[in-house]
């Protein structure tokens, strides 16, 4: 059995490992010269988005055999909105390290790796590639093949812009900013390398380059961060959001982003990533149906990203009442810290609410 693997990602990565697992080496395409976002970054899994498998990085270990060391564990989350402030503690979460770094996911996962062949600096045709291979697993960072095979259904284009600044941080808490007049439907975020470098980004949502630039300048501002000093700024290309209508097209399977399995309410993909990369092996290799085997994790996609169209209509009085609520005593123990899967049907009401 010959299978290709467009994109040395997460997913793409994840993908090539449960081949090797199960007795088959890939060949596995990656336009770089090697694994990991060209720009250092930490993201955020949150325990709340996980409450139907439990502890995310412990899920992964025991069911998927992928023992992952995060950056660190989130115990606190500052939310912020213009005229309130939430702070909630508890096991919320785990901070992870993406880009080229040895402690980067990506490298972590490489390290899995025994035989398969990563071939760099190839720019692949996944066309060619499927008259060439038994199988095509597309796990780009990107939607071009999903878009042109026809099945993507676009949903907007979120830009970031952001960076790593210097400064004294805790390195075990985040902070979430909420207000429309420069993050529009969007939001803003900090996230900790350590206690002296953090991720400071702002996440825009139907705006174009410069409007981010400069509305990044207003956000830095209206929260007191411009005493911040920063090694450097980046304004990478935008990301397409939306949803495939088919995972299968023939013998071309997708993957991870490229299937459009990243939540539109904060962006989380990580995990779906990696999942979605190892049912598409299974898929192939034990000769199941990839679109079932997804569907889990579709619908908790689509569960978290039902959010979307609530928040689309905040303003910023709204963001105030939101935050206040989840002030109350009690009430964000309840949605924080117990076991109630409160993300997941909260979502499913709003998906069908939505339709």
């Amino acid at each position: 059995m010959k299978i290709a693997i467009l994109g040395a990602g997460v997913t793409g990565l994840a993908c090539a490992i449960e081949c090797e697992r199960l007795g088959v080496c890939a060949d596995l395409y990656e336009r770089d010269h090697t694994v990991g976002w060209i720009w250092p970054s930490v993201s955020y899994w949150p325990s709340i988005f996980f409450r139907d498998t439990g502890d995310i990085v412990d899920y992964l270990k025991k069911e998927y055999k992928m023992d992952l060391n995060p950056l660190g564990e989130c115990k606190n989350i500052v939310l912020k909105s213009p005229n309130q402030t939430a702070s909630i503690n508890g096991k919320l979460g785990y901070f992870i390290t993406r880009g080229k770094g040895d402690e980067s996911i990506e490298s972590q996962l490489k390290r899995f790796l025994r035989k398969t062949a990563i071939h760099f600096n190839r720019n692949a045709d996944y066309k060619e590639l499927s008259r060439n291979y038994d199988w095509v697993v597309v796990t780009t960072g990107n939607v071009i093949v999903p878009r042109d095979l026809g099945v993507w259904e676009d949903e907007g284009l979120v830009r970031i812009m952001g960076g790593v600044a210097l400064g004294d941080f805790n390195h075990e808490s985040a902070t979430l900013y909420l207000d429309t007049s420069y993050a529009g439907s969007g939001y803003a975020r900090l996230t900790p390398f350590s206690t002296t470098q953090a991720i400071i980004g702002l996440y825009t949502i139907g705006c174009d380059a410069f409007d981010t630039e400069r509305l990044f300048s207003v956000f830095l501002q209206k929260e007191g961060l411009t005493n911040l000093e920063f090694i450097y700024k980046l304004l990478p290309p935008p990301f397409s959001t939306g949803k495939v209508n088919k995972f299968q097209v023939g013998n071309i399977l997708l993957a991870g982003r490229a299937a459009g399995l990243i939540e539109r309410l904060l962006g989380v993909g990580g995990p779906q990533g990696i999942i979605s990369g190892i049912l598409a092996a299974r898929s192939i290799i034990n000769n199941e149906d990839y679109t079932k085997q997804v569907e889990t994790v579709r619908n908790h996609v689509d569960n978290i990203s039902s959010f979307r169209k609530v928040i689309e209509k905040f303003d910023n009085d709204d963001y105030d009442k939101l935050i206040a609520t989840l002030n109350t005593p009690g009430i964000k123990q309840i949605v924080y810290n117990t076991n109630i899967n409160f993300v997941d049907l909260a979502g499913r009401i709003l998906k069908h609410m939505t339709k």
